[in-house]
């Protein structure tokens, strides 16, 4: 059995499986595709039989599912940068001068600098490039828990840094400034 094969199988039942997820129908087909690449290249680690259609089905769903989570956690994370504000607050934002908001980034930045070099390389990896921790982690060849613990403790150093300069802001808008 080769890919193609699996594809012409399992390409609808999965798209639509992806679709009753809540998942537009433009996406769902795109996590069905990347659920396909990712089952293939990860093939040998099925348990039992990959090439036993019934057993593959069940483990692309799996694989499917996790590509589901991975989209639906970049889709929040997307939404959460969208600040919502009071019309009060949004006439307060529009009067004041760009000069202040580039004195926010430009305090957010020097934060950033001022953390230790093993903590500002997870908060650029995660914040600013977007990639998950398990990534981060692979790519500092360390464990997941360890770029967890780096984030949360420069996330606690940035909120004391930037409660300095006296902002009622938080973190999370603060680190959407940068980006």
């Amino acid at each position: 059995m080769d890919l193609n094969d699996l594809i012409d199988a399992y390409r609808g039942p999965l798209v639509g499986l992806i679709a009753s997820w809540g998942v537009p129908w433009a996406d769902a087909v795109e996590i069905a595709q990347d659920s396909f690449s990712e089952a293939w290249v990860r093939r040998e680690s099925c348990r039992g039989d990959w090439t036993d259609a019934e057993i593959f089905g069940r483990w692309l769903r799996g694989v499917a599912l996790n590509q589901y989570r991975n989209w639906a956690r970049g889709r929040r994370r997307r939404l959460a940068r969208v600040i919502t504000l009071s019309p009060t607050e949004l006439d307060g934002e529009a009067a004041r001068p760009a000069a202040v908001e580039d004195e926010r980034l430009a305090a957010l930045r020097a934060a950033i600098q001022r953390l230790p070099a093993r903590q500002r390389e997870v908060i650029l990896m995660h914040y600013l490039e977007e990639t998950t921790v398990k990534e981060v982690a692979a790519l500092l060849s360390v464990s997941v828990k360890t770029v967890e613990g780096r984030l949360y403790q420069a996330r606690r150093a940035l909120h004391r840094l930037l409660d300095e300069g006296s902002t009622s802001r938080s973190l999370r808008v603060w680190l959407c400034l940068l980006i």
